[in-house]
């Protein structure tokens, strides 16, 4: 049964319909320097900005930390938000837009009580869902636990044109499906549409631990369509900046 649904999961990666919309997606990045402003934020997504986009019709939204945010002198909070289309992103701005800026909304008031700035800057990204994964993948294999590892990859290519092959490598290149066959437990792929590093493409795997994550990499990397696609001649040299940024969910989010 299992290998089954596994065959349907690759199917549905291999024939994207022509008729299926593929979602947005909006990535908020926080930067702050000190620990306080990242519990100040928390205490807001949580409390605020959550409950104000289910109210507007988005279901599930994520949260994640870096791992290795306690130390860094740029800690992060990335919130992700899935949307059905374009039109969702204009109708959310303009209910932000409408809001009385000389008011009490809690929505657009992050500031301290001490008027200590809440950071240090705000990112957004917004990114389209690749063509072979139209949507974000809203079960997983996994449960919810402290260990659970989420990995954000952003890679940016040198050229337009460069873009586009390393898009093709996921898509018609099987790199989608490799990342399903081998239960990486992907939530998202997409190319970036705006944003300040650009071109780029974004997705994100997810796994048990830090041990299941580097077995699935290990996994990876010795998969013969892998050592195919990598030395292909149409995909050498298309990306000149990987980040990769290992993160945790934030227990109050939805994944």
């Amino acid at each position: 049964m299992m290998m089954a649904c596994s065959l349907l999961v690759l199917v549905n990666f291999a024939n994207p319909s022509k008729n299926t919309p593929r979602d947005y997606y909006l990535i908020q990045i926080y930067h702050c320097s000190s620990t306080k402003q990242i519990e100040n934020i928390d205490a807001y997504l949580q409390n605020t900005l959550l409950p104000y986009l289910h109210q507007n019709g988005i279901a599930k939204v994520g949260v994640f930390a870096p791992i290795a945010n306690d130390t860094a002198l740029d800690k992060r909070l990335y919130v992700w938000i899935p949307l059905k289309s374009i039109n969702e992103l204009d109708a959310l701005d303009q209910k932000i837009e409408n809001l009385d800026p000389m008011g009490n909304d809690a929505v657009i008031h992050l500031e301290n009580a001490d008027s200590s700035l809440p950071y240090n800057r705000f990112e957004k990204i917004l990114t389209r869902a690749f063509k072979f994964q139209t949507q974000y993948v809203t079960k997983s294999n996994l449960t919810k636990s402290s260990s659970r590892v989420f990995e954000y990859r952003s890679y940016e290519s040198p050229t337009e044109n460069m873009h586009l092959r390393k898009v093709h490598m996921f898509n018609e290149g099987g790199e989608v499906d490799l990342f399903a066959r081998l239960n990486f437990n992907p939530i998202f792929y997409s190319k970036v549409i705006a944003g300040s590093r650009m071109p780029n493409l974004i997705y994100m795997t997810s796994f048990n631990n830090m041990e299941d994550r580097n077995a699935h990499w290990k996994s990876f990397t010795e998969d013969p369509l892998w050592k195919k696609i990598s030395v292909a001649k149409e995909y050498l040299k298309t990306v000149n900046r990987n980040e990769t940024i290992l993160m945790s969910a934030r227990d109050y989010a939805d994944f």
